[in-house]
């Protein structure tokens, strides 16, 4: 394959475009900082904390004034105009650079190359424009160092990964700086009423709803209990405690299996013991939910929060809705649509509230609590909770809130989603995810901390996911609360 074929290949719309993107940048960059630096001039990488790609201080080729460098590949006539329309603005307001390089990994139309020129001579902006034959004649100059990186782009990517995460410990403020554009980019989407927010197990924790493992634990200890009671056998309370806990080790290996038999074994009963386990030491509320729930009072201008995907059984955000007036619809099963003033509360792997006459067919809503009932999930496409999430994804800015993010059917409905999406270059959702540490000040263990900090990372972006890290979940309201505020 010709250089110009492998690049095309790269932007062939069958294959994932997220990870195609990274690899391209990469590619892109490293020659363009070879061809540079034979100029004796350099390039800035910005790394998400400005709005372009690159800055060359001391220009390119005949122009010697800086330059800002933005990469783009092109699949949709108004996407690449509406996105040179906001970079020519963003240049204009700004007291520095007024030329813009934009790279395009296409073969440019004449026509759109006309209307991008004239885009840029309305506002006196310098535009360079390249597509992909400008690169290739760059790229020509140096084809053994293209090769290279196109055959071993994986694992240029890793290493380059790697590097980031030892040198990260020394660039504290620029993390800082990334963390803050995360939330001014998040508080400019919840001012435009464009956040969905999806909540994980960790929204309930403080609020004593009991986890998964519990959950199974007891329901599984409880049905042996009930069968032994039929043979006259009876369990102290002491002795019920020691076996629970001794037996979540075993249920956290095969917990929806065992739900399979346990759903047999009570029968009639099985909604009603799985809701008194549930809510058996469980408050109402949390600094946590108070600030999940502040979060979704209508802005002046708008509704703030589009809608919410609970992960949860429980229904501790209705009850904090409740509490500040907050009108919503909990969702749990096909064919239920909020009204226009209500906000969706999508319960996607099922709903069992405490009050449970309150609410019609709940039965229908426990999509995952078996085995075969997450095998259903994951493999039916058109699935209502499927279909929810993929719009959302798709269509909105996604907040992610004690989640795990190990659910093979959410990182799926992710990769879905970005082939469905339009200008998908930039990761457009967010999850709050504690910083795992290690007991140790040695430079070694912190050195691997950060490392696999800048993996996951990495492997986020290529699901189109920023990290937000936080310390302690503890943080995690008074982050919420710079998101709505900007403060």
């Amino acid at each position: 394959m010709t250089i110009k074929e492998k690049l095309m290949s790269m932007v062939d719309t069958s294959k994932n475009l997220r990870i195609n993107y990274i690899q391209m940048e990469k590619i892109v960059f490293t020659m363009l900082e070879d061809y540079l630096k034979r100029q004796g001039k350099t390039i800035e990488m910005h790394n998400q904390i400005k709005q372009f790609d690159a800055l060359l201080p001391n220009g390119i080729d005949e122009y010697s004034k800086g330059i800002f460098v933005e990469l783009k590949i092109y699949r949709n006539k108004m996407a690449l105009l509406g996105v040179t329309k906001n970079l020519i603005n963003i240049i204009n307001e700004l007291d520095s650079y007024r030329t813009l390089l934009l790279i395009v990994i296409n073969e440019l139309p004449k026509e759109i190359r006309i209307k991008i020129y004239n885009e840029a001579k309305k506002m006196n902006i310098n535009l360079i424009l390249w597509d992909v034959d400008q690169l290739v004649k760059m790229f020509e100059e140096n084809e053994k160092l293209f090769f290279n990186l196109y055959d071993n782009i994986d694992s240029v990517l890793l290493k380059h990964t790697i590097n980031y995460g030892i040198s990260k410990k020394d660039k504290i403020e620029k993390h800082i700086d990334i963390q803050n554009t995360f939330i001014n980019s998040l508080h400019e989407s919840y001012e435009d009423d464009d956040i969905v927010l999806f909540l994980g197990a960790g929204v309930s924790k403080d609020a004593k709803i009991a986890t998964w493992d519990e959950l199974i634990s007891e329901l599984f200890v409880t049905l042996i209990d009930k069968k032994m009671q039929e043979e006259k056998i009876n369990i102290s309370e002491l002795e019920r405690d020691t076996i629970i806990k001794s037996i979540k080790g075993q249920n956290a290996n095969m917990p929806l299996l065992q739900t399979r038999y346990l759903k047999k074994g009570f029968n009639t009963t099985f909604e009603a013991t799985i809701s008194e386990i549930l809510y058996k030491k469980s408050i109402k509320t949390s600094k946590l939910l108070k600030e999940v729930s502040q979060m979704c009072i209508p802005t002046r201008n708008g509704v703030g929060i589009h809608a919410i995907i609970n992960y949860n059984f429980d229904d501790l955000i209705e009850k904090n809705l409740s509490e500040l007036g907050i009108k919503y619809y909990s969702i749990y099963r096909e064919g239920m649509i909020p009204d226009k003033n209500q906000l969706g509360i999508y319960h996607v792997h099922g709903f069992l509230p405490q009050k449970r006459e309150d609410y019609n067919d709940l039965a229908e809503s426990l999509l995952v609590f078996s085995e075969e009932g997450y095998h259903k999930l994951s493999l039916d496409p058109y699935n209502w909770a499927n279909l929810t999430q993929l719009n959302f994804l798709t269509n909105n800015t996604c907040l992610f809130i004690g989640l795990s993010m190990t659910d093979p059917n959410l990182r799926r409905l992710l990769e879905i989603s970005m082939f469905k999406s339009g200008d998908k270059e930039k990761c457009n959702h967010y999850a709050i995810m504690r910083r795992f540490k290690i007991n140790s000040n040695t430079k070694s263990i912190l050195d691997f901390e950060n490392v696999n900090e800048a993996l996951l990372e990495s492997f986020y972006r290529d699901l189109g996911i920023n990290i937000l890290w936080v310390n302690d979940y503890t943080e995690i309201p008074e982050l919420l609360k710079k998101i709505k505020n900007n403060e």
